[in-house]
């Protein structure tokens, strides 16, 4: 079986967000990151290669540095099933067990398997990362922009979201500024070159683009370390936590407990405008990062990525990384689909 090796990108985020990108969103910006240090020709032939599962590349959401997305749904699940009487303290009990899994969405590695096999503790797992949404109130200035006097600012509202982390229960809110997503690569010489590609853009303090408003000044990103994060994967080990957006190909159903993400996919006109003709469009649901999956044979084997639907020489990237989780006998795990 081909090694496959782990490193951490870790980013620091320059200005503000409107959301967290996901690994689609970063398989992109490193296929253009790829193609601007090499050529369009060579990016073309990786992607293909991808596509075909000629090499293994796979990919994280982007999250806070050193956090994991924690499993809300399996918790909320699992809580409910808790032993209660059906008094007044065990009611409040469990309606505070289930608002403090809803604030958990990221929880240090070192915490994610006590907190999974305990959803009880969820009141007592400090750190927690959570995220606040929000407008912002933006002006367009069409008098300065069309060369025409006298006209009225337009107003716009823009979604924003804050990274915050709670470090104790009295403790103050904190912004998050460093983050980080996992690449796993194969030890091919085009994974090789993607790496070296990495590093180069580090050392040259290349911006990464991850979303739009980029020229406002939103979601750009800037790597500050690439280091190897080696992940231990027991024999035999199936449960894996899935950090991006799976495209599932080889996982046991039975055994997993997943929730949907449904896109909505349209063609992309060359002068820049989305095609809305209703015929044109098309859906495809990955599995969400938070995911708590089981493989049936190789975790290498779980996702895959598939051409586009509106033109081949496309991908849509559906190889996920897959974080390992020695939970067995210790929780057991029932499907859900929430779309």
């Amino acid at each position: 079986m081909t090694a496959i090796k782990t490193y951490k990108i870790e980013m620091l985020l320059q200005g503000r967000l409107t959301q967290l990108p996901d690994s689609q969103k970063i398989f992109g910006a490193l296929i253009y990151m790829y193609a601007d240090y090499y050529s369009s020709q060579k990016a073309a032939l990786l992607v293909s290669k991808i596509r075909e599962e000629e090499m293994y590349v796979s990919l994280s959401n982007m999250m806070p540095l050193d956090y994991l997305p924690v499993p809300q749904s399996y918790l909320l699940d699992q809580a409910a099933r808790l032993p209660k009487q059906n008094n007044a303290g065990d009611l409040l009990r469990a309606k505070q067990i289930y608002q403090a899994i809803k604030k958990r969405v990221y929880v240090k590695k070192e915490q994610l398997e006590d907190f999974i096999a305990n959803p009880e503790h969820a009141t007592n797992v400090f750190p927690y990362v959570h995220i606040r949404s929000g407008q912002q109130i933006h002006a367009s200035i069409d008098s300065v922009r069309l060369n025409i006097p006298g006209l009225d600012p337009n107003l716009y509202s823009v979604p924003e979201v804050t990274v915050l982390v709670k470090e104790s229960e009295t403790g103050k809110d904190k912004h998050v500024t460093a983050f980080s997503f996992y690449l796993c690569l194969d030890d091919s010489l085009e994974s090789a070159e993607l790496l070296d590609a990495l590093h180069h853009a580090h050392s040259e303090n290349r911006r990464f683009f991850l979303g739009a408003r980029a020229s406002q000044g939103l979601n750009q990103y800037m790597i500050t370390a690439i280091r190897a994060d080696e992940w231990a994967v027991k024999d035999g080990l199936r449960t894996f936590l899935n950090m991006g957006m799976l495209l599932p190909k080889n996982i046991n159903y039975e055994q997993s407990f997943i929730q949907l993400y449904t896109s909505e996919r349209r063609p992309y006109e060359a002068f820049g405008k989305w095609d809305n003709n209703e015929f044109q469009r098309e859906f495809i649901s990955f599995i969400e990062a938070g995911s708590i999956v089981s493989v049936k044979n190789s975790w290498q084997q779980a996702g895959r990525s598939i051409s586009s639907p509106f033109r081949d020489r496309d991908v849509v990237f559906g190889h996920a990384c897959l974080f390992p989780l020695d939970i067995e006998g210790r929780s057991s795990l029932g499907i859900t689909q929430n779309v």
